[in-house]
């Protein structure tokens, strides 16, 4: 597991601070749980591409984040640290921390599929030490699970969405208040075209097309999708394939080659490079993990 999160910023941080992981499981759309050990060390993180949920578990009193010296941690406290944040800690004494890792893309997906909103309205505020009793119960059961329990594992997935949405309602610095979001697609725009993704994830989607669905030039279309998401179509659409590719490998009902048609891969190898690149196992390992381990993905995320 070590290999596979040192290609998350805050997890490779903490492993160059001679942290050591307990344990961490992969779940659904790129998100990590991850418990970690620290003690009398130093780290930073800088600029991170993926938003941190952080729930001590264990010790904390006499961590200092340099960018707030006056705040206190203890077992309990929580702090969130969006993507491109920048702090510098030291951790003076023993804890133990449970960390939940975000894609930025995951978010997007979460804030215009859950709530039908402008992932742009939905930015993380960037918190030192707080406290939230429904966050931190849902951090609390997400520990307390055997994360490599097959009986456990749909119970894990579910708290992971209940603790995402939670930071949707809660957790956000909503910029409507401050003025209308300008730019970007249009509210019908974005679910006319996030619908004919979807429906055409097994096919070769063509630029144009989607442009043509939200009536707008290809050159003006991929502007405003970045605008709206952050990221270009192309890796949203490879991010919904190889979500997908996971939930029926893991389901255990298609065969190798189903699985790269009905996902859209040009061969095996192709769905095998992009599970490699997202620090996965190969497809084939998958399946197998799949004997031990069940994952399920639930409507929210189908």
């Amino acid at each position: 597991m070590e290999a596979a999160i040192t290609q998350l910023d805050v997890g490779a941080a903490l492993l160059r601070s001679r942290a050591r992981l307990r344990r961490a499981a992969a779940l659904p759309a790129g998100v990590w749980v991850a418990h970690w050990g620290n003690a009398d060390t130093q780290t930073a993180y800088l600029k991170p591409s993926h938003h941190t949920l952080s729930f001590y578990l264990e010790g904390g009193h006499a961590v200092r984040c340099h960018q707030a010296p006056s705040a206190r941690g203890e077992p309990g406290s929580l702090c969130l640290l969006p993507a491109g944040h920048e702090s510098h800690w030291d951790v003076n004494g023993s804890l133990q921390l449970l960390h939940v890792y975000l894609p930025t893309l995951q978010w997007a997906q979460a804030a215009e599929r859950w709530f039908e909103l402008d992932p742009r309205s939905a930015t993380l505020a960037e918190r030192i030490y707080f406290h939230d009793e429904g966050l931190a119960s849902l951090c609390g059961r997400i520990a307390a699970l055997d994360w490599r329990g097959t009986g456990e594992a749909l119970l894990l997935q579910q708290l992971t969405l209940d603790l995402q949405a939670r930071l949707l309602m809660s957790q956000t610095v909503h910029r409507p208040r401050l003025g209308p979001v300008r730019g970007g697609l249009s509210p019908a725009a974005r679910r006319r075209v996030l619908e004919k993704m979807e429906t055409h994830l097994h096919e070769r989607l063509d630029l144009a097309e989607l442009a043509r669905v939200a009536c707008l030039s290809e050159f003006h279309f991929a502007r405003m999708f970045k605008t709206s998401f952050g990221t270009s179509p192309h890796a949203w659409v490879m991010q919904r394939r190889l979500e997908r590719a996971r939930r029926l490998l893991a389901q255990g009902h298609a065969t190798l080659d189903e699985v790269v048609q009905r996902c859209g891969y040009a061969h095996l190898s192709h769905l095998n490079a992009a599970l490699k690149r997202a620090g996965l196992p190969s497809a084939s390992a998958v399946r197998q993990m799949a004997s031990a381990v069940t994952f399920f993905t639930s409507s929210i995320t189908a």
